[in-house]
This record gives structure tokens, sequence and C-alpha cells, in this order.
């Protein structure tokens, strides 16, 4: 049933479209700039890709930071998206490098020293 409903408003936007040039130009532009949006986005977790924030300050706290700032705006994004870092969506997509930078090292350090009081004995 949802392949029929799919196929319909499919058809439907095609054929409006193909009948108002307008339409179908803002349509294009609008898919092409998803998909700039979509490999852009795709290239950031790539490069992050085996970066793990809680391991990296485990190994070396003091230069946690630095290695952070390797990262632009885009992979720190990515990489707050991918480990969980703000379940509370406090950022809400936004904010600078550094703002980005500092969530991310408060977060390692919170999550590093939570993990030293659940296993010490």
């Amino acid at each position: 049933m949802i392949d029929r409903a799919l196929a319909s408003m499919f058809k439907i936007v095609t054929d409006e479209a193909a009948s108002n040039p307008a339409f179908g130009k803002k349509l294009e532009e609008s898919l092409a700039k998803f998909g700039q949006d979509l490999a852009e986005k795709r290239m950031a977790e790539r490069s992050i890709d085996g970066f793990h924030p809680l391991a990296e300050y485990k190994k070396d706290a003091a230069g946690f930071e630095a290695r952070l700032a390797k990262f632009d705006v885009k992979e720190l994004k990515a990489l707050i998206a991918h480990h969980h870092l703000d379940p509370a969506g406090t950022l809400k997509g936004k904010g600078t490098k550094k703002t980005l930078a500092t969530h991310v090292l408060e977060a390692a350090r919170k999550r590093a020293e939570r993990d030293a009081k659940l296993f010490e004995y």
C-alpha cells in the first residue's frame, strides 16, 4: 500500500515539475543542495572514523585539546552526533569550532571521571 502511495506522490511531483518550470528549477536546486550537504556530511564522518573521544582523552588528556583543534566544525558536529555527546540537545547543531571542541572535551572528561568512579573498588 505504501508503494502505491509513494509512486502516486512522486508522479504528481514529476508531473508538476514538468509542467511548471519554476517549480522544477526550485526542486532541482533543493535536491542538489541536499546532495551536496549529504556528501559533506559523509566526508566529515569518514575523517573522524576511528577517533573515539573517551579513548583519546584517556591516552593523553593534555594533548586531547590539540587533537580536537585539527578537526573543522563539520567534523566536530559529526563527532558529537556519532558518539552521542549532546544527549540533551543543548547545542542544537549550532556553535563555533571553539564551542564544539570545548563541548567534546568536557563530555570526554566527564565520561572519564564517571568511568573511573565505576571501577573504583
